[in-house]
């Protein structure tokens, strides 16, 4: 009946209903998307993919409306404004629309802004965020709540909240919020916790990137996905020894992240005593997570490490993400010899050099060995089409068998043209296959300008339309 109502005032554009509805919210669990007419609003974006369902509902939430708010906004101020005693409200669930980073920072924004502007400046603080930027972001804070300070009544104590909602840690606010949550109502729980470069940025002088800071803001028997990226490539020796032992309290990861992060540069260690150390810890870490069924290790520098680091997993590993780590044939030959191989659902090994003969033939046993693959990436590798075209009869032999739904085997220079028709020619037998990624970068096809260079670019696509049209495969998507 309430989530109806909700409903019905959102289709009449009726939102203060929302907030209303929310501060006096009569149950005891609030389930945000149930609140959305999604029949009405989800497919009028565009013509709406279940897989994207996730993403929309969020787009609807963050929504401009026509008095410059959003549907978050109401929502938040229901939240903060929660009626003392008429209200039952005691866990908020943001699952199935939490996966936005504008999102997150509007959620972790309630511990702040529940708390009065005449306090906010001086709040305790345990993390070592840098005094002139928290002093900044809480200026700018206060500035552009100021219109909203007014609505709400500050610090009013009601029972705590729990707030279901997936974390990124991607500026001030969910730090902070994370940080004062204990000293007001909303309690944050999350399964799942990204942590980006920026992080490092607002730390305090001297301070080690050490993702404790944040871990010790919440229960890590709650966190199953880890995501932790490093654009910059600036985790040192010291701050990799700290991640491990960090790591190893996620005891119930299912998905590990580390991007950009494991770089096993010898000339960045000390001695190479240590980065043997390093790896040893790393694989003892990897074995310890009896759990973990995704692992991505994309753009790192793991060349000769593999068997160090991937030496006793016996996990089911359902996803497994090597890109670019410059990878050679000692590696693949050690995924080569691993068993829990067959339970992968997706691999990828693009932009690794397999040129030569000796990684090639490599590549045409190690795919065999993932019976379950749907999702193969080996795109940018050096591969010769004459392998790629072994990797396709075997996917023709077991047809039956396969479940390959999606390739990419994008070359760094264009293959011939009888090449890509001689590809196109067998994987079009293969059922299965929905979506082939294999035409490189415009910049590397013949000619002189851009110009010149699409319009052979275009006569290509044209070409293997043109084949797998003769196939009777108008479904399969080329890209």
């Amino acid at each position: 009946m309430f989530y109806s109502i909700a409903q019905e005032a959102i289709f009449m554009n009726e939102y203060q209903i929302i907030e209303i509805l929310i501060a006096y919210w009569p149950l005891v669990r609030l389930e945000i998307y149930r609140l959305l007419p999604l029949s009405s609003m989800l497919f009028q974006i565009h013509n709406q993919q279940p897989d994207d369902e996730i993403d929309s509902i969020a787009k609807i939430l963050e929504r401009k409306l026509p008095d410059g708010s959003s549907l978050v906004d109401y929502i938040v101020m229901g939240l903060v404004n929660k009626h003392q005693s008429l209200s039952r409200l005691k866990i908020v669930d943001f699952h199935r629309c939490s996966s936005s980073v504008q999102m997150t920072k509007e959620i972790f924004r309630l511990p702040l802004l529940w708390t009065s502007p005449e306090k906010r400046r001086s709040l305790q603080k345990r993390m070592s965020i840098e005094k002139t930027k928290l002093d900044k972001y809480i200026e700018g804070f206060n500035y552009v709540y100021q219109y909203y300070d007014k609505s709400i009544g500050h610090e009013a104590n009601f029972e705590s909240i729990k707030i279901i909602h997936d974390c990124q840690i991607i500026n001030e606010d969910t730090i902070v919020g994370l940080e004062i949550q204990q000293l007001t109502p909303f309690r944050f729980h999350f399964h799942k916790l990204w942590i980006n470069n920026y992080f490092r940025q607002i730390l305090a002088p001297n301070t080690s990137f050490d993702i404790n800071l944040v871990l010790t803001l919440t229960n890590v028997d709650n966190i199953t996905h880890f995501h932790l990226s490093d654009t910059n490539m600036e985790t040192t020796e010291n701050e990799l020894k700290l991640l491990v032992r960090c790591l190893s309290n996620l005891r119930n990861l299912r998905v590990l992240c580390l991007q950009r992060v494991l770089n096993l540069y010898p000339n960045r260690y000390t001695t190479p005593h240590i980065l043997m150390n390093l790896c040893t810890d790393f694989n003892r870490l990897l074995r310890r997570l009896i759990y973990l069924r995704k692992l991505d290790l994309s753009y790192s520098y793991l060349q000769s490490y593999i068997r160090i680091l991937f030496s006793g997993l016996i996990q089911p590993l359902e996803y497994l993400n090597l890109q670019d780590c410059r990878l050679i044939s000692n590696d693949l030959e050690f995924l080569l010899s691993m068993r829990n191989l067959r339970y992968l659902n997706e691999m990828n090994l693009s932009m690794n050099n397999f040129g030569t003969r000796t990684c090639s033939n490599i590549i045409l046993q190690l795919i065999p060995r993932c019976s379950q693959l749907t999702i193969l990436s080996i795109g940018y590798c050096s591969l010769q089409a004459s392998t790629i075209g072994q990797l396709a009869d075997y996917f023709i032999k077991e047809k039956i068998e396969t479940k390959i739904s999606y390739l990419s085997f994008k070359s760094i220079i264009p293959y011939y043209n009888y090449e890509f028709d001689v590809l196109l020619q067998k994987f079009g037998q293969i059922k299965t296959l929905k979506k082939i990624l294999l035409f490189p970068q415009l910049h590397t096809y013949p000619g002189a300008n851009d110009d010149e260079r699409e319009i052979v670019a275009r006569e290509l696509y044209r070409r293997c339309c043109q084949t797998l049209q003769t196939l009777n495969r108008q479904d399969l998507e080329i890209l």
